[in-house]
Order: C-alpha cells, then structure tokens, then sequence
C-alpha cells in the first residue's frame, strides 16, 4: 500500500510534535515548519518522492536513519545543510535553482540542521542503490564513470537542471492529479524524468555541463522564477485583487504570456491555482478559526455551499464537515 501524506499549513502544528529524533529543548513543542509537503514511498516502486515548499520555524536538529540510496535532489529555493555519517552535504540554492545527485552507498545517520526563517522548496527523489546498480550494470563499460561516482563512498555533485526538469519540479511539488492511482503514476513519470537527466550529468560530466549551461540560460530562469512571482502574489494578496489582468500587470507581463508560464511550471491555469489557494485558506480557516461551512464558501468566492462541498472534496478527498470535525 503507498503511503503518501499530503501536509499543508493546518497538519504542520501537529507534525512539529510528531518527527522523530528532534534533538533539545524545542522537540514537541510546536511546529518545526510551515508550509506545502508530500511523501510517496509505494513499496513496490523503486522511487521514493519527497516534496516541500515550507518556512522553517525554529532552530532545530533532527536525527533519523536512512538506507542505502542513490538520491536526486531538486532545490528550487533555499538551502538544506545536513550530515550524512558525519559527511557535510550542503545543498543550497540561494542564487538560483540547482540539481544535486547525492550518494549513499549504504545506510546511514542522518543529522538535518533546521534554521528558523530559511525558505526552502525542493524535490527529493531517492532510488535503492541496489536497484540503480542493476540498471548501470547492464552497460558496465558504458557507465564506469556513474558506478565509480556511487561507489566512492557519501559524495555530492551539483548540476543546472534543464528548464525541462524545473517545470517537472514544479507540477511534483504543486500536482494538478487528484485521483490516487492517476496520481501515483503521475508522480513516477516525473521522478524518472528527473532521475535520468541527474545520471546523465555525471556520465557525461564536461559536456553535459556545457549543454546544460545553454539550456537553462537565463530564459528558462527568468520563466522559472516569473511562474514563482505569480505564485507568491496570488498567495500574499487580497483575493479582491486576483484578476489575471491585475496579476499580469504586477509581475509585468501581458495575460497571455502569464497564462503560458504559469501552466509550463505548475501544471495548471492561473484561475485553477486561485481556486485552489482558496480553498487551502478557507480548511485552514474552518479547523482553526472555526468558521462554519457557509462562512468558508464565501470565503473562498463560492455563492452556493453545496458548489463548495463539491470543489472541496475533489481537491481534498473529504468533505468541508469530515474537515471541521477533525
């Protein structure tokens, strides 16, 4: 059976008090993190998938264990520092988006340093390292470099990631799939994407480099951190002001161009996102605030409840009741 646990703003308080290996004083204490996170680890899959765009409350750090992994991470925003047995991974991303393949050739302790106000959004994309051996095996010769590479003990290296890969970043961390098995695969297929183009920047390491350099100029960049604008201002301004029109005008481009840049990053339109940030805030509303349904519908720009309910529960699985009870 997949595991897979959509966390937003309202299940974060909860997961403060509920991640294992915090070490001191803040451990249970109240929310290590704000924000957007997703796990998917089918036991029957290869990949596991990791995704967060979150604020990071407190100064904290976590120990937890992990086993042996071949681990593709996509760092849209910010910077993860870790240590894996002792070996400094500093995955940081502060200047614009990087790609990093990290080896782990057998299982190991892990130490994440959490620092209160550092904003990160990643995907992380873990394969069994034995699983990623087989493959590599097949073609030995062809693939010297990458089984060395794996084999070398914990180790790091970075790569900029096509415009390709940060639009598939993008739609793993802000999916517009909501039915379960649509989804999963959904997920996969990007997972692979991504994996395949990390492995092929080590195989081919000094020109790949090169290529990628000219892929992911400053064009797909600017798309990237455009569709990221659009983003931050539907979620930080007043709904009354969410018109594409206003939206284009503030990010500084025209309607249509907003449109195409927005649906290559996340998957979506612009309204669909809107629809769905509202209707985010307004769970969030009814099971802290205590708003009743009516009260969330108008909230969240529906006239009719019942148009409420049915939009809820196709972006939730639950119903706004099932929401407000918990």
């Amino acid at each position: 059976m997949t595991r897979r646990d959509s966390i937003t703003r309202w299940q974060l308080e909860e997961l403060g008090s509920r991640v294992e290996g915090v070490n001191g004083p803040l451990a249970g204490t109240g929310s290590l993190m704000n924000g957007r996170m997703s796990f998917s680890d089918a036991p029957q899959s290869f990949l596991g998938i990791h995704t967060s765009d979150t604020m990071e409350m407190k100064d904290a750090i976590a120990d937890y264990s992990v086993g042996a992994a071949v681990k593709v991470a996509i760092m849209l925003k910010g910077r993860l520092q870790a240590e894996f047995d002792g070996v400094p991974v500093d995955l940081d991303a502060r200047d614009h988006p990087v790609g990093f393949i990290l080896a782990v050739p057998h299982p190991s302790k892990v130490r994440r340093y959490i620092h209160k106000g550092s904003e990160i959004s990643k995907v992380m994309i873990s394969a069994q390292f034995d699983w990623v051996l087989r493959q590599l095996g097949k073609s030995p010769a062809r693939y010297r470099e990458i089984t060395d590479f794996f084999n070398a003990g914990i180790s790091v290296r970075s790569w900029r990631p096509s415009r390709r890969v940060l639009a598939l970043a993008d739609q793993l961390i802000y999916p517009h799939v909501t039915d379960p098995v649509m989804r999963e695969l959904y997920e996969e297929s990007r997972g692979l994407e991504i994996f395949a183009e990390a492995l092929s920047a080590i195989q081919n390491d000094t020109d790949e480099k090169a290529m990628l350099g000219k892929r992911s100029g400053p064009d797909a960049l600017d798309r990237h951190h455009r569709a990221q604008e659009i983003r931050d201002f539907i979620l930080t301004t007043d709904p009354e002001q969410q018109t594409l029109a206003t939206i284009a005008s503030a990010i500084g481009v025209s309607v249509t161009s907003m449109q195409r840049i927005f649906k290559d990053a996340y998957g979506m339109t612009v309204k669909d996102f809107i629809r769905e940030s509202r209707l985010v805030a307004a769970r969030d509303a009814m099971e802290k605030d205590g708003l009743t349904i009516a009260q969330a519908a108008w909230a969240a720009g529906y006239k009719s409840p019942a148009n409420f309910a049915t939009a809820f529960k196709r972006v939730f699985g639950i119903t706004p009741s099932e929401a407000r009870g918990r």
